[in-house]
C-alpha cells in the first residue's frame, strides 16, 4: 500500500514537473507573472481635491441669540498645486474672515438662507487678508465652495434644529 502511495507522488511530482516545462517554453509563464506584476506603477487621475473645515457651537446674535455649527468646503481648481504648493490657501484666514462677517452683519432679522448666500458670495468676492502679505481670491482658485449652516437647537427660542447650504459652482473661462 506505501509502495503504491509513493508511486502516486511520484507521478504527480514528475507530471507537475512536465506542464512547468511545457509552460515556460511555450512563454505562458511569463504572460501569467506580468498579470500579476507589482512592481509597474500606475498613473494617478484624481477626480477633485478639496478641503473642508468647521465652526463648532459657534455663538452669534443674529434673529436672537444663535449657536452654530457650519461647515465650509470647497472643491480646488483643477491642477493646483502642480505648479506651487503655496497655490493651496491657508484656512485660518478664511476661517477669521468668516467671523468677521459674523461680527459685522449688518442686519440681524435676515433669513437664514440669505445671511448664508451673502456669507458664500462676500468668500468669492472680496479679497481675503492674509498674515503673508498677500490676499486670497477664492473665485480664482476654487471650482465651488458650500456653506452650511446648522442652526441648533432652542436657538431664537425655537426648538428645532434647522439648516440653510449654499453651494456656489464657480465657470472659469479661458480667452480665446
Amino acid at each position: 500500500m506505501r509502495f503504491i502511495h509513493k508511486n502516486v507522488i511520484i507521478i504527480i511530482i514528475g507530471f507537475l514537473i512536465f506542464l512547468g516545462f511545457v509552460f515556460s517554453n511555450l512563454g505562458i509563464d511569463k504572460a501569467f507573472a506580468k498579470t500579476f506584476d507589482r512592481t509597474k506603477t500606475s498613473s494617478i487621475n484624481y477626480s477633485y481635491e478639496g478641503w473642508s473645515f468647521k465652526f463648532d457651537r459657534y455663538a452669534v446674535q443674529h434673529q436672537g441669540k444663535a449657536v452654530l455649527d457650519m461647515e465650509i468646503s470647497y472643491r480646488y481648481k483643477n491642477g493646483i498645486g502642480k505648479s506651487k504648493l503655496m497655490n493651496y490657501p491657508d484656512f485660518v484666514p478664511i476661517y477669521k474672515f468668516i467671523d468677521n462677517f459674523f461680527v459685522n452683519y449688518p442686519n440681524e432679522t435676515d433669513y437664514w438662507e440669505i445671511l448664508n448666500k451673502k456669507l458664500v458670495e462676500s468668500l468669492l468676492t472680496k479679497p481675503i487678508p492674509t498674515p503673508y502679505g498677500i490676499q486670497y481670491k477664492l473665485a480664482d482658485i476654487l471650482d465651488s465652495l458650500t456653506v452650511k449652516i446648522d442652526v441648533r437647537t432652542a436657538s431664537s427660542d425655537i426648538n428645532i434644529p434647522r439648516s440653510s447650504i449654499v453651494t456656489a459652482k464657480l465657470h472659469h473661462y479661458s480667452p480665446g
